[in-house]
């Protein structure tokens, strides 16, 4: 019965827990730089999508969904992985949040989605704003700046 108490307890703290991501984000770019960075490294940054049932899920709603090539019902997110030759380590994730979402401020407050994260921002944007996390951080110094970037064809 311990294991499944202690199980609770993470799993309150991750989902539930405030508590700022920013000191982890940047010591993940370090350890992400040391193990993978360099002159010969690139960041690919690339959108996944989660199948979901239901519509409670923060973000679930039917929307393109690249993994399967078509409209589903499901989560998107767009990552940035830092990589060189075939050792890719991610180094962030972040959530889209389609208009049926970032319309319905009742709908954001229910899920529990901070009001700093709720506003219409494309996948291509939050691509943008994760590049320039990780330049501004100087983490990567060594790290080609140039990036395989799919969401040119992307539809949010």
């Amino acid at each position: 019965m311990r294991m499944v108490t202690d199980y609770d307890q993470m799993h309150h703290f991750i989902a539930d827990g405030v508590w700022d991501a920013a000191p982890l984000e940047a010591e993940l770019l370090v350890q992400a730089d040391r193990l993978v960075g360099g002159n010969d490294a690139v960041l690919v940054i690339d959108d996944t999508s989660l199948p979901k049932k239901g519509d409670r899920s923060v973000g679930v709603a039917p929307q393109y969904a690249s993994t399967l090539g078509k409209t589903a019902n499901c989560q998107t997110l767009v990552s940035l992985t830092l990589a060189r030759g075939e050792v890719p380590v991610m180094v962030a994730l972040r959530l889209f949040l389609p208009e049926s979402w970032t319309s319905d401020p009742a709908r954001l407050k229910r899920a529990g989605v901070p009001i700093e994260h709720g506003g219409a921002r494309s996948k291509p944007e939050i691509a943008l704003a994760e590049i320039d996390r990780v330049i501004a951080s100087a983490k990567c110094n060594g790290t080609n700046k140039s990036a395989k970037v799919g969401l040119g064809r992307s539809r949010a």
